[in-house]
């Protein structure tokens, strides 16, 4: 079934997927975070427009999020996140940067860069399951997202 790009959109929006997150990676997951958000607030100033908003939305739900697990008395080595696949999306390309990032893995602790890369393992293995197309799709859409007193143009 081939969905329009406004229904992979909502899809995005409203499905969700579950992750689980090595309790020691919250703080430094959610610094990460909190960089990518004030990133974007920045590039909002230079270029305004949907992708950008859309970025920053689900960075700052990203970040509600984990800042309430991380104030919730947990007593174990795992957390279950639940996000939506347009925050998923988000948060696997910025994972996937910041593992890739030389001096963030020299900065990182050897057990700390041990379980983030086993979480950015988990977070590939549910990239692979989304559909490529319905990826694209969804990126291209918010790319491309043109309003004209806030109706599609």
């Amino acid at each position: 079934m081939i969905l329009k790009a406004e229904e992979i959109y909502s899809k995005f929006n409203a499905e969700s997927i579950e992750i689980n997150i090595p309790k020691k990676l919250l703080l430094p997951l959610m610094q990460q975070v909190n960089r990518h958000y004030e990133i974007l607030k920045y590039e909002e100033e230079i270029i305004n427009n949907f992708a950008i908003r859309e970025n920053i939305n689900n960075t700052e739900m990203i970040m509600t999020k984990l800042f309430i697990l991380m104030t919730k008395p947990y007593n174990r080595k795992e957390i279950i996140f639940e996000i939506s696949i347009a925050e998923f999306l988000v948060l696997r390309d910025l994972v996937f940067c910041n593992y890739s990032l030389p001096h963030l893995k020299v900065k990182m602790r050897p057990h700390i860069r041990k379980a983030y890369n086993e979480f950015l393992d988990e977070i590939e293995s549910i990239f692979e399951m989304l559909e490529r197309d319905e990826v694209k799709a969804y990126w291209n859409y918010i790319k491309n997202y043109k309003t004209k007193n806030s109706k599609l143009q």
